[in-house]
C-alpha cells in the first residue's frame, strides 16, 4: 500500500541499480536539483518519507495497540517485509508474532449506587446521568456505608508553598464514602499556592483517590467545583480518566449532590464550598445519609503482535542472529502515557515511533537488495506493546524465534526523527560489548557524524525495547535522536520529521550491522552497574525511589518483580525478585498503573509497608523510600 504522502514516485523497495545510482549521484556531488529546480530527495528519503506518513496518517488513529489503526500499520508492514524479499517466521510461515496483552480497564455491569437518608428517603442515582464511575477508582462493592463530606478530599502541608491545610482533619472517613470537589479551594488568599494558576498536585485525581484511601475510605463520591462545572453538569467517563485502581471512584453531578445535602438538612454544596473558599479552612462534616453502590470493571484481553522478516544468512555463522528492532504501537487518542492532559485528539506519533520503524524497513530494504548473503542471519522486528511497558519484547525474549544463546546483538531505534546536528544522536548501550565505543565511534566519523555515546543501555527517558534483551545479557544498541516538545503528544506529526537526518541514522545503523554481522568473533557482552533509578514502568514518585524491576507482560493481579537493584530501599527491606507487590501501604495494587499512582503520592524519606506474595504467602516488608537520582552514563 502506497500512501499519499509518497509524492516523489519512489519504489518502495530499492532495486541494486536504483542504490548504485544513489550512491553514484552521491559520489558525483549530491545535491543535485531536478530540472524544475526543486530539491533532490534521495530515494533512501523518500522512502522513509513514505513509510512515516503512512504510519502517522490519521487514518491509522496513533496507532494504539487493540485498534484497527495499528493492525492496518502491521499489514503494511509485513507487506513491506515481503516485498524487500524476506522470509516469514520459519515455524508458521507468517510474519506474525501474536501474543496477548492484558486489556484497558472498562466499566462493566453490573454498576450502581443509591443513596438511603433516614428511614424514608431513597435516592438512586442513574448511570451516565447523575452518576459515573471513573478509571482512577478500582471495581468494589460498598453496602448501606455512611457518608461525609470532605471537602476538596486534600491534605496538604507545604510549609514552603505556605499550605497548612487538611480536609480530614477532626472527622472519621474510615470504612465510609466521602464526598469530595473536584480541584483546589479557589481562595483569595494569594499568599497560598491554592491562588496559583496552575492547579496543585494535591488536585488531582490519583491524589485524592490515594489519600481518601490512606485515611480508610471505601468509595469516593467525587463532584465538580465551581470552577469545573459544565453548563450541563457533564460527567466525565469512565475512559477519560487515568487507571491505577485505590478504592471504588464515581463522579455525580452537582444536582445529584445538592439533593443528597438537601435531604440531609445539610447546607447547599454551593454554600459548603464558598465558606471553603472563603476561610480556606475545611467545613466537612458526617451526613445522615448511607450509601450503597458497586462498580465493576472489565479487561478484555487485547491481541497483539509483533511483525517479523527474517534474512537469512550463509557460511558457518548462519545460525547466529542478530536483532533489529522497534516499536510500531504508539498512544492512540491519548489516555495513558499522554503528555497533553485530558486531550482524546489522536497522538499519531510520527517521531515516536513511525521513524524508528521506518529505519527498520529502510534497513531491511537496503541489506536484503545485497548481491551475496550475510555469514550471520538478520532478523527485522517491529514490537507492538512497547507504550504499554516493552510488552512485545517482553515476549519475545521469552519465547523467541531463535535462541537467544545463539542471537549476537540486538540494536534498537526508537525516535531517530529530530536529527537536529552532527551531535545530535545520542546512542545507549555503547559499553553493552567489548570495543563497541570505539567501533561506533569510527563508523560515525567516517559519516561526519558525532554522536554522543553513553555506556549504559537506559537514558533519561526511561527504557525501550533493546531492554528486554539487555536484561538477557545480550549487547544492544539503542539510537535515539532525542525528546522534545511534542513527544507523547498530538502535535508529533510527520510534517516534523527530519528525512535526510533519518537517512543519516540508517546509513550508521547499515555500517553497524555489517560490521556485526561480518565479523568472526561475536560481540563479548559487558554487563553494567544498574543505573539508581526504578527501572521497567517508570515507577517514581515526588523524587522518591524505591529500587524494584517490574516484571512485563504477567497475568494476574499485582506487581511481579523480575528483580531489584543493589543497594536500593527495596532490597534492603528484603524485597526480591518473583515477589508480587499486592499492597503499598492502604492501598490494594492491581496493575502496573496503580503502582506508579501509589508512588507518585510518595517522597524521599516516607515509611511503606508493602505486602508481597513471595510463595503462595503474604509477607510484609517496611521500605523506607531513597531519593531517585540520574541515571550513569
Amino acid at each position: 500500500m502506497m500512501h499519499a504522502q509518497s509524492r516523489n514516485l519512489i519504489s518502495s523497495r530499492p532495486t541494486r541499480l536504483s542504490r548504485s545510482l544513489a550512491l553514484a549521484l552521491l559520489l558525483l556531488g549530491g545535491g543535485l536539483k531536478a530540472a524544475d529546480d526543486a530539491p533532490y530527495i534521495s530515494p533512501s528519503e523518500g522512502r522513509l518519507r513514505s513509510d512515516v506518513g503512512y504510519l502517522a496518517d490519521d487514518l491509522r488513529g496513533g496507532r494504539g495497540v487493540g485498534t484497527r489503526g495499528i493492525d492496518d500499520a502491521a499489514e503494511y508492514l509485513a507487506t513491506a517485509l515481503r516485498e524487500a524479499g524476506l522470509k516469514p517466521i520459519p515455524s508458521s510461515g507468517r510474519y506474525f508474532q501474536d501474543f496477548p496483552i492484558r486489556g484497558e480497564a472498562r466499566a462493566g455491569t453490573p454498576t450502581s449506587l443509591a443513596f438511603q437518608v433516614g428511614a424514608d428517603t431513597k435516592i438512586d442515582a442513574v448511570l451516565t446521568e447523575s452518576f459515573s464511575p471513573l478509571a482512577i477508582g478500582t471495581a468494589g462493592k460498598v453496602d448501606a456505608i455512611p457518608v461525609v463530606f470532605a471537602g476538596f478530599g486534600i491534605t496538604a502541608k507545604d510549609a514552603e508553598k505556605n499550605l497548612d491545610y487538611d480536609d480530614y482533619a477532626g472527622i472519621d472517613v474510615k470504612d465510609k464514602a466521602v464526598l469530595i470537589l473536584r480541584r483546589d479551594p479557589d481562595t483569595a488568599d494569594k499568599t497560598s499556592a491554592f491562588a496559583a494558576a496552575e492547579p496543585t498536585k494535591f488536585a488531582t485525581f490519583t491524589t485524592k483517590a490515594i489519600n481518601a484511601a490512606e485515611h480508610g475510605a471505601k468509595l469516593v463520591l467525587l463532584v465538580n467545583d465551581h470552577g469545573s462545572a459544565a453548563p450541563k453538569d457533564t460527567l466525565l467517563t469512565f475512559d477519560s480518566t487515568p487507571g491505577g485502581g485505590a478504592v471504588p471512584f464515581v463522579m455525580i453531578s452537582r444536582a445529584l449532590a445538592d439533593q443528597l445535602l438537601a435531604k440531609s438538612n445539610a447546607p447547599s454544596l454551593d454554600a459548603l464550598e464558598t465558606k471553603i473558599n472563603t476561610e480556606l479552612k475545611p467545613a466537612s462534616l458526617e451526613l445522615p445519609a448511607k450509601v450503597t453502590a458497586e462498580v465493576t470493571v472489565s479487561r478484555e484481553p487485547i491481541a497483539a503482535k509483533n511483525v517479523v522478516g527474517v534474512l537469512e544468512a550463509q557460511g558457518p555463522l548462519a545460525d547466529e542472529t542478530i536483532v533489529i528492532g522497534a516499536h510500531y504501537d504508539h498512544l492512540g487518542s491519548g489516555g495513558m502515557g499522554s503528555l497533553a492532559f485530558g486531550s482524546r485528539d489522536i497522538h499519531n506519533g510520527a517521531d515516536d515511533n513511525a521513524s524508528g520503524t521506518a529505519t527498520v524497513l529502510e534497513l531491511a530494504r537496503r541489506l536484503a537488495s545485497r548481491p551475496d548473503p550475510l555469514p550471520r542471519r538478520v532478523v527485522f522486528m517491529l514490537f507492538s506493546g512497547e507504550e504499554r511497558g516493552l510488552l512485545g519484547s517482553e515476549h519475545y525474549v521469552k519465547d523467541p524465534i531463535f535462541p537467544l544463546d545463539k542471537t549476537v546483538a540486538m540494536i534498537n531505534f526508537d525516535m531517530v526523527g529530530r536529527l537536529e546536528d552532527d551531535k545530535g544522536l545520542i546512542i545507549y548501550g555503547a559499553g553493552s560489548a567489548e570495543g563497541w565505543e570505539s567501533l561506533v565511534e569510527s563508523l560515525a566519523n567516517s559519516l561526519s557524524l558525532k554522536p554522543k555515546l553513553s555506556k549504559g543501555a537506559t537514558g533519561e527517558f526511561g527504557q525501550s525495547d533493546h531492554y528486554s534483551f539487555y536484561r538477557k545479557d545480550l549487547p544492544v544498541l539503542f539510537f535515539f535522536t532525542g525528546t522534545h516538545p511534542d513527544y507523547h503528544r498530538p502535535s508529533d506529526d510527520s510534517d516534523k520529521i527530519n528525512y535526510p537526518g533519518m537517512a543519516r541514522v540508517a546509513d550508521l545503523g547499515e555500517l553497524m550491522i555489517l560490521d556485526i554481522a561480518k565479523r568472526v568473533d561475536r560481540p563479548a557482552f559487558v554487563k553494567l552497574a544498574a543505573p539508581a533509578r526504578e527501572s521497567a514502568g517508570q515507577v517514581k514518585g515526588n523524587g522518591a525511589y524505591l529500587g524494584t524491576r517490574p516484571a512485563y507482560g504477567e497475568e494476574g493481579e499485582g506487581v511481579k518483580l523480575e528483580g531489584v537493584s543493589e543497594g536500593s530501599p527495596a532490597e534492603k527491606a528484603g524485597i526480591k525478585g518473583g515477589d508480587v507487590i499486592v499492597k503499598f501501604g492502604e492501598l490494594k495494587i492491581l496493575d502496573i498503573e496503580g503502582y506508579m499512582n501509589a508512588m507518585s503520592a510518595k517522597k524521599p524519606g516516607d515509611q511503606v509497608d508493602v505486602v508481597v506474595l513471595r510463595d503462595g504467602k503474604e509477607v510484609t516488608v517496611k521500605v523506607t523510600l531513597g531519593t531517585r537520582t540520574r541515571p550513569s552514563q
